[in-house]
């Protein structure tokens, strides 16, 4: 039985994303120079989506920032309650760089 919808916007969830995701090796490969480190804890539906909404506020917030790279250093998931719904969340730490442009498209 289905007791609710929700319809997903499928522009929120489109990996079109120009902050890459890379490796500290990678970092060491491109000559990055590194930025800060952050993080951001957010929730969803479920872990996946959790995760997803907070690498997606991360990296808006890291290009306005100019970097354009993140290394992860780590991700933990937990709970949230709001209006008496359990949903999960995660928690996801980066460290934040800025590659050459021209090796980072290589």
């Amino acid at each position: 039985m289905i007791l609710t919808c929700q319809s997903m916007n499928e522009n929120l969830y489109k990996n079109d994303h120009d902050v890459l995701t890379i490796d500290r090796s990678q970092v060491n490969n491109l000559n990055c120079v590194y930025l800060y480190n952050t993080e951001k804890r957010e929730s969803g539906w479920n872990n996946s989506f959790a995760t997803a909404n907070a690498l997606r506020v991360l990296k808006d917030q890291v290009k306005v920032a100019g970097g354009n790279a993140i290394v992860i250093r780590d991700i933990y998931s937990s709970e949230d309650y709001r209006d008496g719904y359990k949903l999960d969340a995660a928690g996801v730490y980066i460290d934040v760089y800025k590659c050459p442009e021209n090796r980072i498209k290589e």
